[in-house]
């Protein structure tokens, strides 16, 4: 008898003897369907916050004016208008998705170029009445840079913001071209309980937002209360590197971040951004030279935080040791480029925090 048919029946012999062990190896039996019948879920809602709305500069247009009952500021970088978003939700149980999409499109002129070739920064921010005596605040929803001359696509999702997507809202988009005419913007906020899982997101505190964050800034400090009942919590934090003039430090050369609690560091961290590469066909206008035989892009190379035609994803820095009460959140930015004689350009950060927490889950019946 061959060794083969001496095997067959030993095999056979073991797998009856250890059916029931095998059995309890496979993948459990999903559990039956719940008596619970969820509620009805509110029906998708879309949000057009604005439709192929030229942002541009004109050196020569007042600081501030107006335009189709917008208003431009900054030469017309950036422009405000009032929208109504959806009302928020009665309970967390109706929690939805909260998707936000961002298309940018240069202007085409006479020559067939667009008329912007470089890469600027932009934000979506919300923009909140200040305290008594103090001027109004902007946070920080979505910050994405433009690729070199190309028609670019930020999709991101903001569900953890919720709570400051409803109701009657500032909005605030931000190009920083220096070209007239330069780009058209539409952004659209969709709501939906597909893909909420189980978020319920209920606490959202804007902390800092600063716009140039330089080797002269020092730490930023801000305080939270904290309420009860609220759990989850994480920071959300959006920070790039750039240059005046273009250098190394700090758009191509990361600095330290350190994150203080109540004065003692929990988080350290180095922004940083390595997928320029596959990018290609949003920078169609990007610088490019041959080294070592291989042709390279400017787009290619990695830079502190961001990539050219792509949206800036947060840092999201859960917070174990939070609890209620008020407390103090600092965030550093070591080693920052300064100034010298020889070469007067600095380098500097565009930072935001946020602070967002959701509502506990109640426990199951029968638990």
């Amino acid at each position: 008898m061959t060794a083969a048919r001496l095997l067959v029946p030993l095999l056979f012999g073991v797998l009856v003897a250890t059916g029931a062990s095998a059995q309890d190896d496979a993948a459990p039996a999903p559990p039956p369907p719940s008596d619970v019948r969820p509620d009805v879920p509110a029906a998708p809602e879309s949000v057009v916050l604005f439709d192929a709305t030229p942002v541009d500069y004109v050196e020569t247009r007042p600081e501030e004016s107006a335009r189709d009952g917008d208003l431009l500021r900054k030469h017309g970088q950036i422009v405000e208008r009032t929208v109504e978003l959806p009302a928020a939700p009665e309970s967390q149980r109706e929690a939805r998705r909260i998707m936000l999409r961002v298309k940018v499109e240069p202007v085409i002129d006479a020559a067939r170029r667009p008329s912007d070739l470089w890469t600027r920064l932009g934000a979506l921010s919300l923009v909140e009445p200040g305290p008594v005596g103090s001027p109004s605040r902007e946070v920080e929803i979505m910050r994405f840079i433009t690729g070199f001359g190309g028609t670019c696509v930020f999709e991101q999702d903001v569900t953890p913001l919720a709570p400051l997507l409803h109701g009657r809202r500032t909005v605030r988009i931000l190009l920083s071209t220096y070209m007239s005419p330069a780009y058209r913007i539409t952004a659209t906020l969709h709501y939906d309980a597909a893909g909420i899982g189980a978020r319920r997101p209920a606490f959202a505190a804007p902390l800092l937002m600063e716009e140039m964050v330089t080797s002269e800034t020092g730490p930023m400090l801000a305080t939270v209360t904290v309420p009860e009942h609220i759990t989850q919590f994480r920071l959300r934090i959006l920070s790039t590197g750039h240059a005046t003039d273009g250098q190394l430090g700090d758009e191509f050369v990361t600095r330290p971040h350190v994150v203080l609690l109540d004065g003692r560091e929990i988080a350290r961290f180095r922004p940083w951004s390595e997928r320029g590469g596959p990018n290609r066909h949003l920078n169609p206008t990007s610088g490019r030279t041959a080294i070592d035989g291989r042709e390279i892009w400017s787009s290619d190379f990695d830079r502190s935080g961001w990539t050219p035609g792509l949206v800036v994803e947060p840092l999201i820095i859960p917070l174990l040791e939070l609890t209620p009460g008020e407390h103090t959140i600092t965030l550093r930015i070591d080693g920052i480029r300064a100034p010298t004689e020889a070469a007067p350009g600095r380098g500097y950060w565009r930072s935001s925090v946020i602070l967002v927490g959701d509502e506990p889950w109640p426990e199951a019946a029968g638990e």
